[in-house]
């Protein structure tokens, strides 16, 4: 499961800039979302992301075996960030990982928005200006997809501090 999230949210991270992955939401909020205190966040990057061409943050919050990923990637520009987070290329991610998975178009968050999900993983990929940010969720007792409305919550959270 962790090999699934990693693949889809090594194409679209991270973050570069005066906060860090690990600004863009509260321990507390991360703690709600995984419903058990998770562990000190651990931080990595900022480093390329040789298949997006932006350059990936990522922050990682767990709790036992129930994870949340945030990932922001900065881009040159926003078109290019447009661009490398099409319907198409988040779901060549999933399918190189999953049979199952659901990727929808989700409206009011950022410039463009996806919700996509398996039975193992869910996450929100959020296009605004020249970052695409993602929250991704892995491990949790129920079928990933019953998160979406705790999920999206965090995601808007985040979002608001790009």
């Amino acid at each position: 499961m962790i090999d699934t999230l990693a693949l889809s949210l090594a194409f679209l991270t991270s973050g570069i800039g005066s906060s860090g992955p690990c600004d863009l939401l509260t321990r507390d909020a991360a703690s709600g979302l995984l419903g058990q205190q998770v562990t000190t966040p651990t931080p990595s990057g900022p480093e390329p992301d040789e298949d997006s061409g932006g350059t990936r943050t990522v922050c990682v919050y767990q709790a036992g075996t129930r994870m949340l990923i945030v990932t922001r990637v900065v881009f040159a520009s926003a078109p290019a960030a447009r661009d490398a987070t099409t319907r198409e290329l988040v779901g060549e991610r999933y399918s190189e990982g999953e049979d199952d998975f659901v990727i929808k178009e989700e409206p009011g968050l950022g410039d463009k928005a996806f919700w996509a999900y398996s039975q193992k993983a869910a996450e929100f990929i959020v296009v605004k200006g020249a970052t695409v940010l993602a929250l991704a969720l892995g491990g949790m007792p129920k079928e990933p997809s019953t998160y979406q409305a705790q999920l999206r919550a965090a995601t808007v959270m985040a979002a608001g501090k790009l």
